[in-house]
């Protein structure tokens, strides 16, 4: 929505639901990493924040390289590539089960 010219209502609403979104994943993915660290949940939360962390960094080197083509080309490159990972994730977690 934010590569399209819209009005600063549609962009604070678009940005609202990226946060909303952000606010209730982040805590099932908290859970589930606990929950496969067994015994070492604090271990692996830890593990989790580091490369979350991490991954800050480059990434913002990678927007800021792609800003230099422009603002929507910027967010265009960005949407390929989360809607690529969004694919991975799908082929590579499709066989995943509930467990309980």
């Amino acid at each position: 929505m934010l590569i399209a010219d819209v009005s600063l209502l549609v962009a604070v609403v678009a940005v609202m639901l990226l946060s909303l979104d952000y606010d209730m994943t982040q805590p099932l993915l908290a859970g589930i990493v606990t929950a496969l660290g067994g015994e070492r949940g604090g271990q692996a939360m830890g593990l989790n924040v580091f490369t979350l962390f991490t991954g800050f960094r480059p990434g913002s080197l990678l927007f800021d390289v792609a800003l230099h083509l422009g603002f929507g080309a910027a967010l265009a490159f960005f949407s390929t590539v989360q809607l690529g990972a969004a694919m991975a994730a799908i082929s590579l977690f499709c066989s995943e089960r509930h467990v309980g």
